[in-house]
């Protein structure tokens, strides 16, 4: 029965010394998670300044229309900065999400590397910040897109 014992309890640490990663493995993943946030991120940037970049187009042909003084132009001046403002609310919270997300994948990385309960208490308090920061975010942009309907 002991020989039982110490065979299973040996098995068992055999077992989970083979799921653990080395620091190695652990250096490459974060790295790459590292490397995959920063693309992520400049890639979100691009698509935002190219966003915002469309939008100041309207807004400044819109601009354009306001030296005919007429009230049409002013609505349009009005109706395009708050797409404007839209737009950059958007684009600010796509680019905040990316940054949130690649955060994220680089800390699930890191709790790659622990074992057992430091390992469950590293994978929560990674799920907790995700959801703490997408909730910001979210409220961040909602406030901003509200405020772009009061644009007169």
């Amino acid at each position: 029965m002991i020989t039982r014992t110490v065979l299973f309890a040996a098995l068992s640490a055999l077992a989970l010394s083979a799921c653990q990663e080395t620091p190695s493995e652990t250096a490459k993943d974060v790295s790459e998670a590292r490397q995959e946030a920063t693309q992520d991120n400049q890639e979100a940037r691009q698509d935002a300044n190219e966003d915002q970049a469309q939008a100041d187009v309207k807004v400044n042909e819109a601009r354009e229309d306001l030296a005919n003084t007429d009230a049409s132009a002013i609505r349009k001046i009005s109706a395009a900065e708050s797409e404007a403002m839209t737009v950059a609310a958007k684009a600010k919270y796509d680019i905040a999400m990316t940054e949130a997300k690649g955060r994220y994948d680089i800390e699930a990385e890191k709790c790659d590397a622990l074992t057992d309960m430091s390992k469950d208490s590293c994978v929560s308090t990674n799920k907790a910040s995700l959801a703490a920061d997408e909730a910001r975010i979210v409220a961040t942009r909602d406030s901003e897109v509200l405020a772009a309907t009061y644009v007169e």
